[in-house]
């Protein structure tokens, strides 16, 4: 029998079931269509997050932006120090006690302490000549140092202030980092008060091609610290302390 025949043969009521099966299977195809759409929308979703973060590894693996610890450009560590002040440009004063003279024997015996542990230093000021800003920086970019610490003396119009800070560039985490490690070891090792690790704004530190920290190492106003900063051995502790806190600071490979 023909299908037309069937149909005209059917009940009305046989019709209206034949229909609402129809129906259900049409519904149940168009979910379900939606479900396995929803499936691979999801698993589209699923694929793109994971490449993202995939690449995002490997940029953070690549770029090593995701540490704070300073990493070397060439496998050796090129360390640069900048004794402050020079020549005629002596800085601050205290009797006897001259800051360029402090700083040059600080960033002396640093030397001796970083070369002596493996590292390659580079001295921005080598022996007691005025050096410009530009100068200096100019220095610091081109030796390629992985990181540059600049010594010199505090001042202030409140004589009873002492103590040794260091001071970073707000935008550099790695510079942060560094500033806090030597901080921590110069104030360890000197038994110098701690005036802490802060937001520094000076040309040294913020227009450096690499992390930057200014380190001063003690109140030139203050007679306690003056005097200090004039002894040998308290030198050498302050020379000391920096020298731990670079080298803490540092990702070995």
């Amino acid at each position: 029998m023909e299908r037309n025949e069937r149909e005209r043969q059917m009940s009305p009521a046989e019709r209206r079931r034949r229909m609402e099966a129809k129906k259900r299977r049409q519904k149940e195809r168009a979910r379900k269509k939606r479900i396995r759409m929803l499936i691979l929308i999801g698993m589209g979703a699923a694929a793109i997050a994971l490449i993202g973060l995939i690449i995002f590894g490997i940029v953070k693996l690549v770029s090593g932006s995701g540490s704070s610890e300073i990493t070397s450009k060439s496998g050796t560590f090129v360390i640069a120090i900048d004794p402050g002040h020079g020549g005629e440009d002596i800085g601050r004063s205290n009797g006897e006690t001259v800051e360029k003279n402090v700083t040059m024997d600080i960033c002396t015996k640093l030397e001796t302490m970083l070369e002596g542990q493996g590292y390659q230093v580079i001295m921005i000021r080598e022996d007691d000549s005025r050096m410009s800003k530009e100068d200096r920086l100019q220095k610091a970019n081109e030796s390629q140092a992985d990181l540059l610490v600049s010594i010199h003396g505090g001042y202030s119009e409140d004589s009873s202030a002492s103590g040794a800070v260091s001071y970073y560039d707000k935008d550099d985490k790695q510079s942060k980092y560094l500033s806090e490690m030597i901080q921590e070891a110069l104030v360890k090792e000197s038994g110098a008060s701690d005036g802490g690790s802060q937001e520094g704004n000076f040309n040294i530190v913020s227009d450096t091609e690499m992390p930057a920290v200014l380190v001063e190492v003690g109140y030139l106003s203050n007679d306690g610290d003056a005097s200090s900063l004039a002894d040998d051995t308290y030198q050498n502790n302050i020379a000391k302390g920096i020298a731990k806190g670079i080298i803490k600071s540092l990702k070995e490979s």
